[in-house]
């Protein structure tokens, strides 16, 4: 009896061992509805705003999730030692993952992000600018620059 009381409490707790864990090449899963922005702590609701950051935790990769770009900035922000090894964006239009350091950012009030920062990415720079809304379209690390917090 004693042997079927711990092979079930290994049964149950074996699929525990891999929470946090990430790979780092591939983006996070998001469960819309349930999964909770690491910065204010909002639930992600619509992925064309669903950005993710993927770190090097202390068990190997793990995912950041955000329900907008600047979440993910200010949140790396404040924990500059982070080690980063890859960022993810959803494409606005056809809400696929991509990697944030190769996409382009439409920075545009009529966006109307869920915290504010009013910055959707694209895959590319067309796809950005026939968006059709009035706003710029910039690279990765200057959509980035004009979100950093300042550090007046």
């Amino acid at each position: 009896m004693r042997s079927l009381g711990l092979l079930l409490a290994v049964a149950l707790l074996a699929p525990l061992g891999g929470c946090g864990e990430q790979p780092a090449d591939t983006p996070p899963k998001v469960l819309l509805g349930d999964s909770v922005c690491d910065y204010c702590n909002m639930i992600l609701s619509d992925e064309r705003w669903a950005t993710a950051t993927i770190v090097q935790g202390p068990r190997g990769p793990e995912a950041r999730l955000f329900d907008d770009f600047n979440c993910q900035v200010y949140y790396e922000t404040e924990h500059p030692d982070l080690v980063i090894l890859d960022r993810w964006s959803h494409d606005y239009t056809t809400r696929e993952w991509l990697k944030t350091s190769g996409a382009f950012f439409l920075l545009a009030p009529e966006l109307r992000s869920p915290m504010g920062s009013n910055a959707a990415a694209f895959a590319t720079e067309a796809e950005a600018a026939r968006a059709e809304m009035k706003g710029e379209v910039v690279p990765f690390d200057e959509a980035w620059r004009r979100l950093r917090p300042s550090d007046d």
